[in-house]
């Protein structure tokens, strides 16, 4: 496990050390997720054999069903800055083998973790430093043709309602709106394929051009 630090990222990673036993972070998805699920691996695709890399893992809630979809020849990357997340993650994910679980900011390690067929940021895009260079850093990571997905269980309006009134270190931790995300998506040749923001959350696919 890799123990790179980011000063930037430190209260932060102390905030979400005190949610590791919070039911969104700690809890299996219940019935009244399944839907949002489905929805998300609608827009994936079949992920089995693929080689994907997933950014603020949390606990590793869907890390597991990541590690289950792309099966014994696939590979799941997970990370997150937390300590407590990360280890509450060990512990979740020590059953499968196609899990390789790192502690850090991807910022800082995205040369260390290769090249991905896809990038799943879910309900972590909001909590980049510098979510403008952090697109541009995911992106380098995925091959051509490659498939980014933000997602949230949550709407937009919701993200940034629940955020402001956390408070503390994620009070300024906004999804920006939908042209700024246009405009950034361009920007990184990235070509929006979905975007759904209703009662089911929040959801952005998007491919990079060849």
């Amino acid at each position: 496990m890799n123990n790179q630090k980011d000063d930037s990222y430190l209260a932060k990673a102390c905030f979400f050390d005190a949610q590791v036993q919070a039911d969104w972070a700690a809890q299996a998805y219940g019935g009244d997720e399944a839907e949002k699920l489905e929805r998300l691996f609608a827009v994936t695709g079949c992920l089995n054999g693929l080689r994907l890399l997933e950014p603020g893992c949390g606990t590793g809630r869907l890390t597991a069903v990541l590690a289950e979809k792309v099966g014994p020849h696939g590979r799941v990357v997970a990370m997150d800055i937390s300590p407590r997340m990360v280890a509450a993650a060990r512990r979740r994910l020590m059953r499968f083998a196609n899990v390789d679980l790192r502690m850090g900011p991807v910022e800082t390690m995205a040369d260390q973790l290769g090249i991905f067929d896809q990038i799943v940021c879910h309900q972590v895009f909001p909590h980049f430093a510098d979510r403008a260079a952090a697109l541009k850093t995911l992106v380098r990571m995925l091959k051509p043709a490659g498939r980014l997905v933000i997602s949230h269980f949550i709407s937009f309006a919701e993200i940034n309602d629940v955020h402001r009134k956390a408070g503390t270190a994620v009070a300024e931790d906004l999804m920006p709106p939908q042209q700024i995300m246009q405009r950034w998506c361009g920007q990184c040749r990235l070509t929006i394929e979905q975007w759904q923001d209703d009662d089911n959350g929040y959801l952005l696919s998007a491919l990079l051009n060849r």
